[in-house]
């Protein structure tokens, strides 16, 4: 199709080029521009839009005709697209295509205000070829023409705006620009030619670049690298440029060097560029069908095969604001729920945007935003404040959100769900290909891996198996992890970190050959040494737990694992949240020694039952890791004990039930007691003081609310007549257009008048029915000495005197008459003729007549 001419001779499917263009107030100059630069013989059709007053007689028809010499005619119901011409709508009707055959309906009062003629007939285009569909957005006010710019721009049609710069009115203009559902910004004169580029071969000569603007995009990414640490350069070059073009065009500047020069020197506008890229497309439930395919061909399953006590993981990498996050959350709970069983899961939502890992993470959301989703689910999911939904806090538990970057962070591991929907879509072939690399790594072995319609795996494809193709869902089917080295290669790495030098007595260590690759060097100095520290931490020191002295767990070692549970808490590691409960009384009395810097190392014999068939005894070190009086952390190394040691042993390892021990709680006990009270006195001081206070703010704001109702009504009233004017104005403004050409028009031809009766050496002057002078020409102003303030007077008062005729009497006789009358005699020594003609009535007054004096002679 790219490289496919489109002539006037031939079309595919019988539909012709339409260029459907959206105008409003300001529009009439952009729309000239836009038809003198239209080609009249390449069977385009052309469908004007514009905001019309419902008792105006447009003059658009006869204005465009001056200046374009196709085919021009109001839209009428059934009337079939036609090439080589231009339809205007009528006022007070929406129109809308159907098939290639117009619709129209008049307004109604079930419509709502203002009326988006625009919107309504761009939305009905969404069903035609895009390949063969152009929409324009020129000058207007408000934001009609942007909801309907994006229905087309989604199916892949082409959508031009006119730059805000040229626009009388840049509302319109400047509306569709913050959607980025637009392919070029020009000036009208501008568009056809693009307009042509496109029909004959698509979006990507649309699309293209000049060489300088290229070069300037990448020194433009090369800042946000700088400033974000996020490389843009494995997104696509025409999306990219496309946003920087738009930002450009927010801005004001012509220029993109004198864009790049802002972006340099202004952090913040650099920020809205970078604001602007990461394009965030989620909502809850988007693309229902595909939701419901990942419920019954991947979630299900899951919760049918998965043991009890294996999570299950869920990845949502570029989560943007987290309502997909949240919906696959509500899904798995609603499967586990249908199914019957205990299942625990996680969903790790990422992100690279921090703002929006912000934003999902507090989960409120607007009333809007839920639209989609079944009012069920919301009710059980969502707490309702005021005209805000935040997340049921059971489900938001569920849910990690972390700052993340897929492309170049590490993936996670043992998923068995990855949802990356509209992601690779955006991305050049290479990292795309490197992404799914990554998910192949982080997915277990018959994993799952759901992404957009327009997706697709690339090379991986054998890799997985399909279990709905046109929605994207597909099930890991081997055990490869999927890293490719290659794909890796373009990754900035960062330096191999060295080991710090220690200065001993032992022999220096021969030199070792720098010759392997840099893969194995790679190895040797990271994978290796992993494994080989594990495996000495594994085989020579004890199993341990470090703690801080304010009761955070940092770290495990060895069996040390079995007393710790993160499952149901991945936020707070604390001795109470993740250390099992039999060794919270021994650790709690080594961190009280500590805090009261006595810590000396003791033992303590533990009894620990995980369940009712396993008891494990093991022995408890505990002690501090400096041995300093302001030591900072508590290591508790534990041995396990084999069975049950007699009662009379003797090894010095006393249990749970030592006096000194009970004392230490004890006295902490006793403190904490004390400070309890003294703060339950001071809380009760100040509540009964907030008692006060909030009786006294209850009753103001009761007088508030009762003013805002008030307040809220006429606000509401006001909006409603805001609107009404907004739309009056905009019909105003596109008559005063009209009205203004229609003067230039009639001043011309005025000029003109004059210039004939010149050379006809003619004068006249115009009567009304009164005999009052309403208009005279030229040569009667300089032979009677006739001034432009004459006007309105009678012939009476100002005029010519002659002796041979009364002009005010033969007016009159003529008036009654509606007779021609004639006179002559000499005037100043010439001969003069006057005649005397009746007029039919005027446009303004109808029934009143008029008289026209005729001057010859003036040779």
């Amino acid at each position: 199709m790219a490289d496919q001419l489109i002539g006037p001779e031939t079309y595919d499917n019988g539909e012709v080029p339409l260029v459907a263009l959206g105008a409003s107030a300001g529009g009439l100059e952009p729309l000239e521009s836009f038809f003198n630069a239209a080609p009249d013989n390449d069977d385009w059709c052309f469908v004007v839009i514009q905001h019309l007053s419902p008792d105006y007689r447009s003059m658009m028809k006869n204005l465009l005709e001056r200046q374009f010499h196709l085919r021009i005619q109001h839209v009428e119901d059934g009337l079939k697209l036609e090439p080589n011409t231009v339809y205007l709508n009528n006022p007070s009707e929406f129109v809308k295509l159907d098939g290639e055959k117009f619709r129209t309906r008049p307004y109604d009062g079930a419509d709502d205000l203002p009326h988006l003629p625009i919107d309504y007939f761009f939305r009905s285009l969404v069903e035609r070829d895009p390949a063969k569909t152009v929409g324009v957005i020129l000058s207007g006010s408000g934001s009609d023409g942007t909801r309907g710019a994006m229905a087309m721009h989604a199916k892949g049609s082409a959508i031009l705006v006119q730059s805000p710069q040229d626009a009388d009115f840049d509302s319109m203009p400047q509306s569709v620009l913050k959607t980025g559902a637009v392919d070029r910004i020009l000036a009208p004169a501008e568009m056809p030619e693009a307009i042509t580029e496109y029909l004959r071969h698509g979006k990507e000569q649309l699309t293209a670049v000049s060489a300088q603007a290229a070069r300037m995009s990448r020194e433009i990414q090369e800042l946000l690298k700088q400033q974000t640490n996020i490389d843009f350069t494995a997104y696509k070059p025409d999306l990219v440029q496309r946003r920087i073009e738009r930002r450009q065009q927010l801005h004001g500047f012509k220029d993109i060097d004198e864009y790049r020069q802002l972006l340099q020197a202004n952090p913040a506008a650099l920020d809205e560029l970078y604001q602007d890229l990461l394009i965030g497309v989620t909502q809850f439930y988007r693309n229902p069908e595909a939701i419901s395919a990942m419920r019954y061909g991947a979630l299900d399953p899951l919760v049918r095969e998965k043991e009890n006590d294996d999570p299950i993981r869920v990845w949502v990498p570029a989560c943007a604001s987290g309502e997909e996050a949240y919906t696959i959350a509500i899904e798995l709970h609603e499967a586990i729920l249908a199914a019957g069983v205990d299942r625990k899961f996680r969903v790790i939502a990422t992100d690279v945007h921090r703002r929006s890992i912000d934003r999902a993470s507090t989960g409120i959301y607007a009333e809007e935003a839920l639209t989609k989703m079944d009012p069920d689910l919301r009710d059980r999911y969502f707490v309702r404040h005021r005209d805000q939904f935040i997340v049921e806090p059971t489900l938001r538990q569920k849910l990690i959100f972390s700052v993340h970057d897929a492309l170049s962070d590490p993936p996670f591991m043992h998923l068995d769900l990855i949802s990356c929907r509209n992601l690779l879509i955006y991305l050049n072939s290479e990292p795309r290909a490197r992404m799914i690399s990554m998910f192949m790594f982080g997915l277990r072995r018959e994993g799952y891996l759901l992404l957009g319609p327009s997706e697709t795996l690339g090379p991986h494809s054998e890799e997985f198996a399909a279990i709905n193709q046109r929605w994207r869902l597909f099930r890991k089917q081997t055990n490869r992890l999927g890293i490719d080295r290659a794909l890796l290669a373009d990754r900035q790495k960062a330096p191999a970190r060295r080991p710090q030098q220690v200065t001993s007595s032992l022999p220096a260590a021969r030199p070792y050959s720098q010759s392997g690759t840099g893969e194995a060097v790679d190895l040797r100095n990271r994978d290796t040494l992993i494994k080989s520290y594990n495996a000495l931490l594994k085989r020579y020191a004890p199993s341990s737990i470090l703690i801080s002295a304010d009761g955070r767990v940092l770290s495990w070692f060895g069996a040390a694992s079995a007393f710790i549970d993160t499952m149901n808490n991945l936020a707070d590691w604390t001795i109470e949240d993740i250390v099992h409960p039999s060794l919270h009384f021994p650790i709690n009395v080594g961190m009280e020694k500590l805090r009261r810097n006595t810590i000396e190392t003791y033992v303590r014999r533990v009894k620990v039952e995980f369940d009712r068939d396993h008891v494990q005894f093991c022995s408890l070190t505990i002690e501090a890791l400096e041995q300093r009086s302001n030591a900072k952390f508590l290591l508790v190394s534990i041995k396990l004990e084999d069975e049950n040691p007699l009662p009379d042993s003797d090894d010095g390892v006393p249990s749970l039930a030592n006096n000194d021990d009970a004392a230490i709680l004890s006295r902490r006990i006793t403190e904490l007691e004390r400070d309890l009270r003294l703060t339950e006195e001071t809380l009760q001081q100040v509540t009964e003081r907030l008692e006060a206070s909030g009786e006294e703010l209850q009753a103001s704001n009761e007088e508030l609310q009762a003013s805002n109702e008030e307040l809220q009504a006429s606000n509401e009233e006001l909006q409603s007549s805001n609107e009404e004017l907004h739309a009056v104005n905009e019909e105003l403004v596109t008559v005063s257009a009209e009205h203004e050409l229609k003067i230039d028009e009639l001043s011309e031809l005025n000029t003109s008048m004059d210039l004939v009766l010149r050379l006809l050496n003619v004068g006249v002057i115009v009567l009304d029915h009164k005999g009052q002078i309403r208009r005279f020409s030229e040569l009667v102003g300089q032979h009677f000495l006739m001034q432009a303030h004459d006007i309105g007077r009678s012939l009476d008062i100002v005029g010519p005197r002659f002796d041979f005729a009364d002009l005010k009497k033969l007016s009159e006789r003529t008036l009654r008459d509606g007779e021609v009358t004639k006179a002559s005699g000499t005037y100043e020594n010439r001969a003069i003729t006057i005649e005397t003609h009746p007029t039919g009535p005027h446009e303004a007054e109808p029934d009143m007549p008029g008289v026209v004096l005729v001057f010859r002679g003036f040779d």
